[in-house]
């Protein structure tokens, strides 16, 4: 059945009627309407009003109800997860994992709302993702220990998984690789591999582990490597080296790696595997190297940098002079010089005001101890000079000096009596400042790739904050530390599910950025949380079912960038009904 509606003009007049009918065939097989029920002139609103009627009549899913009858009685996490679910797919862990609704629901967690371990599958509870593994049995919190057990047995496979997605998905796979470590801290029990050791979360106080990773030039991981707390990070090349060639084999690749992990032996090493590298030398090094001394035999100043420059054939490689380069080879290495204007007045000045700093710390100091009530420890004093000096890495510039006084105390009985004080003084070792001035602006990129313009190199080496980025977003957004597990395998799955989240997330960034979209990744994933899976039901039934909230213009763009428009239809929605009601 359904409404007819008939108009008539009649004397100028337009007059609207409307009958109930429904549709039938005669016997010779055309298409008839028979009269139900005649309901003459209707209003727009009451002729609306009727259909709707007709309608609920003939379909069982659908309901009359007053606006403030229907009720939203439940809602899961919808559009995050289906964005991030389809990453997850592009790289095949829904087959690497067969039954990876734990590790998925971990890894996700990370990236929209990090909780601790046996909090994630509250959190699961309340999204689709157990609907989309069509998975509705009830799970122990302390399934997740388990699943990090197997997770860590599965490292190395997990790795080379990735590394043979990635050459499909990551274009820069080839182009060369970036190398580095940090470190992270644990709180709580003790766990064997946490160590105290340098903290690069400057918490030297509490135990940490080391992470070594290796991303690709756009930023992908797909190698690390839980540490010791109290790894060095010279130490480490070896074994990444082995592993390259072993694990991934790759008989050719250019790898980029912090200065910190330069050494000969490891230079070496790399050059013996017919590797080739690129990194930079500490300043330490440079200031003791056969070329730095016949490059730049004597520092420059603000008022003659450019006749000094000029001198030692250092050449200027863009139109505004701010950027100088020379070049040298020693046996198949090349040591790039670059002299960066900018960086030499930030040194100077850097360099200018740790000093005065100190002088005025050291002012504060003597004023101090000349009004001293007590005889102070000459020992003790000795050491706070040390540590403000090395705090201001001022060490080996500036000399410290305590000198002994007597200081006259006054006593209430108005007798005097004599205590042991001290004053500070210091002076800079020219010979030093000499070294340091000769070191400001100065850096030496060192490569044994003949073939790369110096340009480039210099360029390739400013590009490894990729893998600090991804180190800052781990500790950040995805919330790597603390770390409150115990067991190192578990320690060391935690590492893996925070590596896997950043997989997923550094996919979103460049996808983002191919299309041109200026969002950051958790910008889009906040942006896409207002969209959720709701179930919607009347008050006083039973009956329930499921609707998406109205997407905006950008979340529908992302839904199709993202290519999750088969999982939007009505049909997939309705078979997550034997999964979430």
């Amino acid at each position: 059945m359904f409404l007819k509606k008939v108009t008539i003009n009649k004397e100028g007049k337009t007059y609207n009627y409307y009958k109930i009918v429904a549709s039938y065939r005669d016997k010779d097989g055309k298409p008839k309407h028979r009269l139900i029920q005649n309901l003459g002139v209707l209003s727009e609103e009451d002729a609306t009003r009727m259909k709707m009627i007709l309608q609920v009549q003939q379909d069982a899913d659908l309901s009359l109800a007053k606006s403030s009858d229907i009720v939203v009685t439940k809602h899961w996490v919808f559009l995050p997860i289906l964005l991030l679910h389809s990453l997850w797919e592009n790289f095949n862990l829904h087959r690497f994992f067969t039954n990876g609704l734990l590790t998925e629901a971990m890894v996700l967690n990370r990236c929209i709302e990090p909780r601790s371990k046996i909090h994630v599958m509250e959190w699961v509870q309340d999204t689709v993702l157990p609907a989309i593994h069509r998975s509705s049995a009830e799970i122990s919190n302390y399934a997740v220990y388990r699943d990090l057990d197997d997770l860590n047995k599965r490292e190395s496979a997990l790795q080379a998984h990735i590394y043979q997605q990635l050459q499909q998905f990551d274009p820069s796979v080839g182009e060369g690789f970036f190398y580095d470590i940090t470190s992270t801290y644990l709180e709580g029990s003790k766990c064997i591999i946490a160590k105290l050791g340098y903290s690069r979360d400057h918490r030297s106080d509490l135990q940490q582990i080391v992470i070594a990773l290796m991303v690709t030039p756009l930023g992908s991981p797909f190698y690390w490597k839980v540490l010791e707390g109290n790894t060095q990070d010279v130490t480490t090349l070896p074994d990444v080296v082995e592993d390259l060639k072993k694990r991934f084999g790759l008989t050719k690749c250019h790898l980029v790696f912090d200065r910190g992990m330069v050494s000969d032996d490891h230079l070496n090493l790399l050059e013996e595997q017919e590797l080739t590298y690129l990194s930079a030398m500490d300043k330490d090094e440079m200031a003791c190297h056969s070329l730095f001394n016949e490059f730049m035999p004597e520092p420059a100043s603000k008022d003659d940098y450019e006749q000094i420059l000029a001198l030692h054939e250092f050449q200027p490689t863009d139109e505004n002079q701010f950027f100088y380069t020379r070049e040298g080879r020693i046996d198949q290495r090349r040591f790039i010089f670059s002299f960066d204007v900018s960086r030499f007045y930030e040194d100077i000045e850097s360099r200018e005001t740790r000093i005065a700093q100190a002088m005025a710390w050291i002012a504060d100091k003597n004023a101090s101890l000349a009004i001293a009530k007590k005889s102070r420890n000459k020992e003790a004093i000795e050491r706070d000079i040390k540590k403000m000096l090395a705090k201001r890495k001022l060490k080996s510039l500036l000399l410290g000096t305590v000198t002994p006084i007597e200081v006259t105390v006054n006593k209430s009985n108005k007798t005097t009596r004599i205590v042991q004080s001290f004053q500070l003084s210091v002076e800079i070792d020219k010979n030093k400042e000499i070294q340091k001035r000769r070191l400001d602006g100065i850096t030496c990129f060192i490569t044994n790739d003949m073939t790369i313009p110096q340009e480039q190199v210099i360029q390739k080496y400013r590009e490894k904050n990729k893998i600090e980025e991804a180190f800052r977003e781990m500790k950040s957004q995805l919330a790597l530390r603390p770390i409150y597990l115990t067991r190192p395998e578990r320690v060391k799955a935690h590492v893996t599910i925070c590596i896997l989240a950043y997989l997923l997330i550094n996919s979103i960034e460049m996808m983002l950025r191919k299309a041109e979209i200026t969002q950051s990744s958790e910008e889009l994933l906040r942006q896409v949380s207002s969209c959720r899976l709701n179930q919607v039901g009347l008050k006083n039934s039973s009956q329930r079912s499921l609707t998406i909230t109205e997407m905006t213009d950008q979340q529908e763009k992302l839904v199709k960038l993202f290519s999750c428009e088969k999982m939007m239809k009505p049909k997939v929605i309705n078979q997550f009904n034997n999964f979430l009601l």
